[in-house]
């Protein structure tokens, strides 16, 4: 699988309805219904504060505020990549660019079901339409920043191109798009696409080997009605995982061949042209079977990206190693790290197509795999912070909460990946994935974890 960006880079690839992310559809949130304050909606007890304002959105908060301007950068980060592919596209529908940020998965629920009629029971955030209002809701509870992000991103997409396609797309292509780019890496402003982990890579490989995929013309014609009572009948998975890996193969396969035809498909969706057809008058053929063949042929030999793999795993420790700093406890390596972790059952989890994957402390956390642009075998190192010349009060504040070494990679290509600490006011903190070219210098004697993937 090719992961390289090309020229092109995808110009028209984000043409979304609104929908939850993995979830059944709730009705009311029609994805062609046009916001209206029909009815006064029903009283709420919830408190944001005063609304914030990013460069591209409206946003009501109950975040701590340092979290609202993560959130927030993100957001502006991705809807300028959004805006950037689909600048040639004609706008069909206002933009919705209003966000609600909740800290507590309570209040999520409560204020989308008693402001917007909206049941939003099992997401972790949705882009929504509905008599009352619209836009992207999401809460932050339990979840590590890295699932937030992919709620972020995937959501964002449907938000922003609902000005573009107001709910014209076939399923297979809207949830196939927002997985796609709910795969990407936002690393210092950058994003970075056409991305795999691992567990899809598998579970797509394994549905293959069992027959178990969705026939092409299946996938094509599908309606949402259909594709949602899949969902609600517990068999989403496997559409989630085929229609973002026909992505994939449409965006990468055979060095990008099918990129011009997938954009004049996208084209012509965008024009009012049924799925099928417009599909069959973009690439050439209707010899769906040879085009499923080839699509299984490519996905069978597919392989996780090196970059990809390495950041869920750094972010990982980034999230076990701020839970260790919050109860006290400093780590002495890879190894200690680990220990300490498995010793407290810690774990975190990613929704991605569809499907949960649980990352927990073991040795393989450590491995990151090799792909076409990886000549040598990456690994991670660990760096302890150098701590001189501290206060009495900067001493106490470091016995309760002590400073998280840094990990970083070495031989990962394009770029290298750090995970960079920042302490807030109040003794907590906050991480940071950078991507420099080269990785900083190890310390004398250091001995990096070395897995091979």
């Amino acid at each position: 699988m090719l992961r390289r960006p090309s020229a092109w880079l995808f110009c028209a690839l984000l043409l979304l309805v609104a929908m939850p992310l993995a979830l059944p559809r709730d009705a009311s949130a029609s994805p062609s219904a046009a916001p209206a304050q029909a009815t006064p909606p029903r009283p709420i007890e919830w408190s944001p504060g005063a609304e914030f304002r990013s460069r591209h959105y409206r946003i009501l908060s109950d975040l701590a505020p340092e979290d609202t301007r993560i959130y927030a950068a993100h957001l502006d980060i991705i809807y300028e990549e959004y805006a950037r592919r689909l600048s040639s596209l004609a706008q069909r529908a206002p933009e919705v660019p209003f966000v609600l940020m909740f800290a507590k998965e309570r209040d999520y629920l409560r204020v989308l079901r008693d402001r917007y009629a909206i049941n939003a029971t099992g997401s972790g955030g949705m882009f929504f339409i509905s008599p009352s209002g619209a836009g992207l809701a999401f809460f932050t509870e339990s979840l590590p920043r890295s699932r937030v992000f992919h709620v972020i991103q995937h959501e964002g997409f449907h938000q922003y191109a609902h000005s573009k396609f107001a709910g014209t797309l076939p399923p297979w292509l809207n949830e196939g798009l927002a997985e796609y780019f709910g795969e990407a890496i936002v690393l210092e402003g950058k994003v970075i696409i056409g991305q795999a982990s691992p567990g899809p890579i598998e579970a797509i490989k394994k549905a293959i080997e069992q027959n178990a995929t969705v026939d092409f013309h299946r996938m094509l014609t599908m309606t949402g009605e259909q594709w949602n009572a899949n969902v609600q009948a517990g068999n989403a998975s496997v559409q989630y995982m085929q229609a973002w890996s026909m992505v994939q193969y449409l965006s990468w396969a055979d060095g990008g061949r099918y990129q011009r035809a997938f954009e004049g498909y996208l084209q012509r969706i965008h024009a009012g042209m049924p799925s099928e057809r417009a599909f069959v008058d973009a690439f050439g053929t209707n010899d769906l079977v040879q085009f499923e063949r080839a699509w299984k042929e490519w996905a069978a030999k597919a392989v996780p990206s090196a970059l990809a793999v390495a950041a869920m795993r750094i972010t990982f420790m980034a999230e076990g190693l701020l839970e260790l700093s919050r109860n006290g406890v400093k780590v002495d390596g890879f190894d200690d790290m680990l220990s300490r972790l498995a010793e407290r059952n810690f774990a975190t989890e990613v929704v991605v197509h569809g499907r949960t994957q649980r990352i927990e402390a073991n040795e393989k956390v450590l491995e990151i795999p090799m792909d076409a642009l990886t000549p040598t075998q990456p690994v991670f190192d660990m760096i302890q912070p150098k701590l001189t010349r501290l206060s009495t009060v900067e001493r106490k504040r470091e016995e309760e909460r002590p400073t998280p070494p840094t990990v970083t990679t070495r031989g990962l290509e394009p770029r290298e990946l750090v995970l960079k600490w920042t302490r807030r006011k109040n003794g907590d903190f906050d991480y940071e994935i950078l991507s420099p070219q080269k990785a900083p210098p190890p310390p004398k004697q250091a001995k990096p974890a070395r897995r091979e993937g």
